[in-house]
């Protein structure tokens, strides 16, 4: 699995991008033969999408599979979990809820996307995430509520509501 998740890191990262099988291969280090073998298999998985653009062709997210919304879960779980994120968050706080959610929770990363984090805990402290954001090169959001009831903006509620648990539980 972690191969799978190595390989298709690219569309995680920018579940917009089109990569081509050139592109692809010297992302990866892998040679064009093998890049185009690797694609055309996520291809008939239907992980990815294929296009052809005049002479190219060009592979990008399929953001609807359910499949890779789940392998992308599990990618930037491994990523957070790898740089220390969940332990320090589930350091600073007593019990929490983390709920991954927006954009990262969604399949609708692009390079400019930030970090939506809800907690729910009743302790209350100031976080430093600095070191986390110069690691992912993306700004972390926290969103810290004492209980469900507690999120006053009853549009954001559904929001957190249909993330993903990366700590905690109910």
């Amino acid at each position: 699995m972690s191969k799978e998740l190595n390989n298709l890191k690219p569309f995680f990262e920018d579940n917009y991008r089109r990569i081509s099988v050139r592109e692809y291969a010297r992302i990866i280090k892998v040679s064009p033969a093998t890049a185009s073998k690797l694609l055309e298999q996520y291809n008939v998985e239907k992980l990815l999408n294929r296009e052809q653009d005049r002479i190219y062709t060009y592979y990008y997210a399929n953001r609807e599979n359910a499949l890779f919304v789940q392998l992308l879960r599990i990618y930037w779980l491994q990523i957070f979990n790898k740089i220390g994120l969940i332990g320090y968050l589930e350091n600073e706080f007593a019990n929490p809820v983390v709920i991954l959610f927006g954009s990262f929770a969604k399949a609708e990363i692009n390079p400019n996307s930030d970090v939506d984090i809800a907690i729910f805990t009743r302790s209350k402290k100031e976080l430093v995430l600095g070191k986390f954001q110069k690691i992912l090169k993306r700004e972390i959001q926290t969103f810290i509520f004492k209980s469900i009831n507690s999120v006053e903006n009853k549009e954001l509620l559904p929001n957190i509501l249909n993330g993903f648990i990366i700590s905690g539980s109910w």
